[in-house]
């Protein structure tokens, strides 16, 4: 199959220390080999051992999933040296709002770019899972038994385990990126003009929309309790003590209160042009 040759490849690449190496395209193109053997061959199947056959070889292709697609996963978890990123971000001593930084951070932008890979990888095998499951719940003449067996195969293999191992690494960058965007707008907070509130509430509010956004997208439940955990722990925690020691600054009402004064005349300033 096309999937083994690109596999080979991607272990090439990654011997000779490429920076980047295109893990999304050698699972997408695996999956594809998978679903287009299964539809070439769908009559031939059928003409064979009836829908009983087609079950039977989706069941034997998936096999060639847990093997390959499972490889692929690991060999990016190897590649992005995600067990030591996520090590060094739960031992990390200060990953609370308002303690400084520690001189060796992993860098947000880069973890960002790691989730975003992640993400993708993981919806790619959402995707997948979905397709093949339903095809099989479509048949409509197939043993009783096989039916359960066949389904249980996408949601228990080794490729469904190895992804749970990548969710648990997605979680922990997730939040990571979650407190240091947050920590980044608490320390370059400043008084906005015409506003009743400082950047930092517009800030923070708009990081944890963008992680809870993405952990949404991956359709997995378990991904967005956590991250929505995590978004009301730094809420309830962290972000309320900044927010406190910003509203015990002297003299912080009276130019939040002019900022006020500045919205409102905008507001009238603007109330002809809306009133159609």
């Amino acid at each position: 199959m096309r999937g083994g040759m690109e596999y080979e490849n991607v272990v090439e690449l990654m011997e000779q220390g490429v920076e980047q190496v295109n893990f999304v395209g050698c699972l997408t193109n695996l999956f594809k080999d998978i679903v287009m053997a299964i539809e070439e061959n769908d009559e031939i199947l059928r003409g064979l051992c009836r829908e009983d056959g087609v079950v039977y070889a989706i069941c034997e292709l998936q096999e060639e999933c847990d093997s390959r697609g499972s490889l692929i996963l690991k060999k990016y978890m190897e590649f992005r040296k995600l067990a030591r990123l996520a090590s060094d971000i739960n031992n990390s001593p200060n990953l609370n709002l308002l303690a400084g930084g520690a001189s060796e951070r992993p860098d947000p932008r880069e973890v960002e770019l790691y989730v975003e890979e992640i993400l993708s990888l993981m919806q790619l095998g959402e995707d997948y899972t979905e397709f093949m499951v339903s095809k099989i719940k479509s048949l409509t003449s197939v043993d009783a038994e096989l039916l359960p067996r066949a389904t249980k195969a996408f949601r228990n293999g080794s490729f469904s385990k190895v992804i749970q191992d990548v969710t648990g690494f997605y979680v922990i960058l997730e939040g990571f990126f979650m407190v240091e965007n947050v920590r980044k707008a608490k320390r370059i907070n400043e008084h906005v003009p015409d506003s009743l509130t400082t950047s930092m509430v517009d800030d923070v509010f708009y990081v944890l929309q963008s992680c809870l956004r993405r952990a949404i997208s991956t359709s997995n439940i378990s991904s967005v309790i956590a991250v929505l955990s995590n978004a009301g722990s730094l809420l309830a925690n962290d972000y309320h003590e900044a927010l406190q020691q910003k509203i015990r600054e002297p003299n912080l009402g009276a130019r939040l209160f002019l900022g006020g004064i500045g919205c409102i005349k905008t507001m009238v300033g603007l109330k002809p042009n809306l009133a159609y």
